[in-house]
């Protein structure tokens, strides 16, 4: 086999391996994030946050017109770009490795020509198969795109360095010229792969002296300035000065010094001008924007319609002031009082929790606890064979192995310096950096190539066969114990089969609404799915979303109260524009008057029936009071209390709907986004909160009921084989948090026959063994409320590991909801152990509950808590018994707990009030 032939089948076996198993991973429609924004923008064409990605967009549209034969599922089509982009993004990297070996390792005998293949096989598979690449590659976002513009660049470069002596080489330069501005219009990130590309043509173009790197250094670093930060913002800005016409005149003269250049054989400048206008060519994928913009779609953030809003656009102006003052973000940072110092923040939380743990992540394995990394995981392996191919690299091609630790570095640590991220995260950010993980990749490429070489070389001395069987046998150990490892060990996490959670979850928040409805939601994760629904899908159009993080700007405020469907708000045109922190120095009362309407009647009635009243008004007003958001500082030095502008919007709104429109906040906006008082006056439909103009009305429990019974979609939450995360985990509780506000209300008002069927449809569409509980509480609640529903038998409270503080619980429930046959056997086990094992843990951890600080556990008597024990965990259980023991006409049972207590307490008051009526009623009987 020759080698070419050699090398085309082992790139192809590593996209095809890469290709399928992305393929068989990919997610079945939208993902949380950013990813239903980007499908929702690819299908309308529409303008997503700043600065856009263009050319990811118009890519996205052509991918939806997939006909429904071949993908039934839009969003599944767009999230096909990312399968392709990251099997490509591994073919070239495979490339990029071979091409490095290649540069130090010329002897081809034996099995020694087979090495640069079986080292970049193991190093691009390690890369397809780390944590970071692979959950972006099955998912509409742009980072996947983003890499393939990486790889396919510094292969590129790598192409033209092995062929620069030959007439008409420059056309990989300009080539990745052009593909450099087609990756602006997907992602920034591509400009950090800059610094390499110029190294490798340094290397061949001049003689290494430290005159000429020096030179090299500064014309490099004002070559990527002119990309990034001037081509990128500049070009916008020029266009405010001198219009498009102007813009035209001035490519138009660097189309004739491109012509005098290469009339005058000025082959350098000709080069130069040949890719600046390339990267314009590039570029110009942004003009969507501007014109899209200009078409008003739903989607249309920052409304960059005008020259002047496209910079503030391209300028990310949204997302307010970037500095890189260390002292200052750690100081501003709400975790930042963990930090002793600004270099302590530095250390700590920047570099080792928010560089080094996710470089971990990828080669040594992230933990159980999907939070720290676990060395174990993958056995140390890729970790061991990216260093050692690094210091392998530097060995034997110093000038290739820096120029890879160029690429590393740009992309990982100096993101890290740029960002200057304040703690905490709203989520993750491993992806940022997936780019240095393609270059370590490359090490351990290198790494697995060294390893069979010397073994090789070894072993060949004594016999040429043995060594061929040898580098055969450990090209296999090496790629199962690396690549082969961590597919093992990281596909059951990184596969969305079957992964609906982000599309039902908006569904279900869209269908509580009702019609005309507005819905305050907290951010990027709750609100995108929900634009994926109604522009991609058409679903509840009339629904509008009211995002709370982008109410505080003024162009979102225009939209809102201009395009349909309107949101009521009162503010004038000019308020608008110049909208701001309002001063609110102290808790105030805040009043909407209501204006009473025709259809009130109806609601007023429901009102009556669901908090079994005799009768209801409607009030004339709803009163709460607003407490200041935030503290400022004055110019006299003192601090001042104001409100946001989103807490001034849902005022506005609020008074200029006077109840027309249902209003509603999802759960995830939290109670800080939610206006203190106002909380009073939200009752809980589905999984929303809607404003009402009735206090404490908590629960409208007919359409809660309908709602979760016939409405909501709750797709494979009880498939074991289907893979959710812990964040996912962690939203999916609203589910239950919903259910037991509806059980609750129908326990107390007896309705057992819904609370049955409530009970069971809970825990057959999410059952705990595929969605366990995160809060212990709600699964103790949700647990007791099993077994009164006999959903679960009574006999798994004995025969399964149920804790003392659990059972406790139970009984409580028993109590509370009369349900005996639930509590007895419960408190009878707390009461046994509780009487002949009060040393046992269950009891201790129910002492030290009552003491609530585990300092102030510590510091107490032995007496004293033999107090707690008494009075707050035996007293409390016995009365609970007596209560339930006489309700279930067990008299001799209850007598018999108030005679031993007597014996121990004979001046209690609860067995002075009860023991003489309890043993009347048993001489009775």
């Amino acid at each position: 086999m020759q080698r070419d032939s050699v090398n085309k089948f082992f790139a192809a076996f590593v996209f095809l391996t890469s290709f399928i198993v992305y393929g068989l991973t990919m997610a079945p429609s939208v993902s949380f994030w950013d990813c239903g924004e980007f499908i929702a923008s690819s299908y309308r064409l529409a303008i997503p946050h700043p600065p856009g990605a263009p050319l990811y967009l118009l890519v996205g549209r052509v991918f939806t017109l997939i006909p429904a034969f071949l993908m039934s599922d839009i969003a599944s089509r767009v999230n096909l770009i990312s399968v392709l982009s990251s099997a490509f993004t591994v073919l070239f990297l495979y490339l990029c490795i071979v091409h490095l070996i290649r540069q130090y390792l010329k002897e081809t005998d034996g099995f020694l020509r087979y090495v640069p293949y079986a080292g970049a096989m193991i190093g691009s598979l390690v890369f397809a198969f780390s944590h970071s690449f692979w959950f972006n590659a099955v998912e509409a976002e742009v980072y996947a795109p983003s890499m393939f513009f990486t790889g396919i660049i510094v292969w590129l470069v790598f192409r033209w360095s092995e062929r620069h002596e030959e007439i008409g080489n420059e056309k990989y330069l300009l080539l990745i010229a052009y593909l450099v501005g087609l990756a602006l219009g997907v992602h920034l990130l591509n400009v950090l792969a800059l610094p390499m590309i110029f190294l490798i043509v340094y290397y061949r173009r001049y003689e290494m002296t430290v005159k000429s790197f020096l030179i090299f250094a500064v014309v490099g670093l004002l070559l990527m300035l002119l990309v990034y930060p001037v081509m990128v913002h500049r070009i916008p800005w020029l266009v405010s000065k001198i219009d498009f016409i102007g813009l035209v005149f001035v490519v138009l003269l660097m189309i004739g010094g491109l012509f005098y250049a290469i009339n005058n054989r000025q082959h350098i400048l000709s080069l130069l001008l040949s890719a600046i206008l390339l990267i314009m060519i590039g570029y110009a994928s942004y003009l969507t924007i501007y014109i899209r913009s200009g078409l008003d779609p739903n989607i249309d953030e920052n409304d960059p319609e005008t020259i002047e809003e496209f910079i503030k656009y391209m300028g990310r102006e949204q997302y307010g002031e970037h500095h890189y003052d260390r002292d200052r973000r750690w100081r501003e940072s709400d975790n930042g009082k963990n930090y002793e110092s600004a270099s302590q923040f530095f250390w700590d939380y920047q570099i080792n929790k928010m560089y080094v743990r996710y470089f971990l992540w990828n080669f040594a394995g992230v933990s159980d606890n999907k939070v720290d990394f676990d060395l174990s995981k993958f056995w140390l392996i890729p970790l061991l064979l990216g260093i050692g191919g690094m210091a392998y690299h530097f060995r034997r091609d110093r000038k290739h192995g820096f120029a890879v630790f160029v690429l590393f570095f740009m992309t990982g640590l100096a993101i890290v310096l740029y960002l200057n991220q304040p703690d905490p995260q709203p989520r993750e950010r491993d992806y940022s950096y997936v780019g240095s993980f393609f270059a370590f990749a490359m090490w351990v490429g290198i790494g697995a190539a060294a390893a069979l070489e010397m073994l090789v070389k070894y072993t060949r001395k004594t016999s040429e066969g043995l060594s061929n069987n040898l580098g055969w046998a450990l090209t296999i150990l090496l790629l199962l114990a690396g690549p082969g490892r961590m597919l093992a060990m990281n596909y059951d996490t990184h596969d969305r089969t079957g992964n609906y959670v982000a599309w039902d979850y908006s569904y279900n928040m869209l269908v509580s609404c009702e019609t005309g409805g507005v819905l305050f939601t907290n951010g990027d994760n709750d609100t995108f799915p929900l634009w994926y629904l109604q522009e991609v899908e058409g679903i509840k159009t009339d629904v509008r979303i009211a995002n709370l993080s982008l109410l505080n700007t003024s162009w979102y405020i225009e939209q809102l109260k201009k395009r349909e469907p309107r949101v009521p708000i009162s503010l004038s045109d000019e308020r608008i524009a110049n909208v701001n922190l309002v001063m609110w120095p102290e808790e105030q009362e805040f009043e909407v008057p209501i204006v009473k309407k025709r259809n009130w009647r109806a609601e007023a009635d429901r009102y009556q029936l669901a908090l079994d009243m005799d009768s209801a008004s409607v009030p004339q007003s709803m009163k709460f009071k607003v407490k200041p958001k935030l503290t400022l500082p004055t110019p006299d030095g003192q601090m001042v209390g104001v409100l946001r502008v989103q807490d001034l919007m849902i005022l506005n709104i609020l008074t200029a709907n006077q109840f027309e429109k249902p209003l509603y906040f999802s759960f995830t906006t939290g109670t800080g986004n939610q206006l203190d008082g106002l909380q009073d006056y939200m009752r809980m439909d589905g999984i929303l909160l809607r404003i009402t103009p009735y206090k404490d009305w908590d629960i409208a429990p007919d359409r809660a009921y309908d709602l979760i019974m016939n409405k909501f979609k709750f797709r494979n939450l009880n498939n074991p084989d289907v893979y959710y995360d812990a964040s996912t985990i962690r939203l999916l509780q609203n589910y239950r948090s919903a259910y037991y506000r509806l059980a609750d209300h129908f326990l107390k008002t007896n309705d057992k026959e819904r609370f049955v069927k409530l009970t069971e449809k809970m825990n057959d569409v999410m059952p705990e063994s595929v969605i366990p509980f995160n809060n212990p509480t709600l699964r103790r609640v949700m647990t007791g409320l099993a077994f009164m529903a006999e959903v679960r038998p009574l006999e798994e409270m004995e025969k399964e590991e149920f804790s003392l503080m659990d059972l406790r619980i139970f009984g409580e429930m028993g109590e509370q909801y009369n349900y005996p046959r639930v509590g007895i056997p419960a408190l009878e086990k707390v009461l046994e152990v509780a009487l002949n094992d009060p040393t046992n843990p269950g009891i201790e951890e129910q002492i030290r509950s009552v003491f609530r600080q585990d300092s102030y556990y510590q510091q107490a008597s032995e007496a004293e808590k033999e107090m707690v024990r008494k009075k707050a965990v035996v007293e409390p259980v016995r009365q609970r018994l007596v209560t339930m023991y006489e309700k279930v006409g067990e008299i001799g049972k209850a007598r018999d707990i108030l005679v031993k207590w007597q014996e121990e307490e004979p001046g209690n008051r609860f067995i002075n009030e009860n023991l003489p009526r309890i043993e009347q009623k048993l001489e009775e009987e």
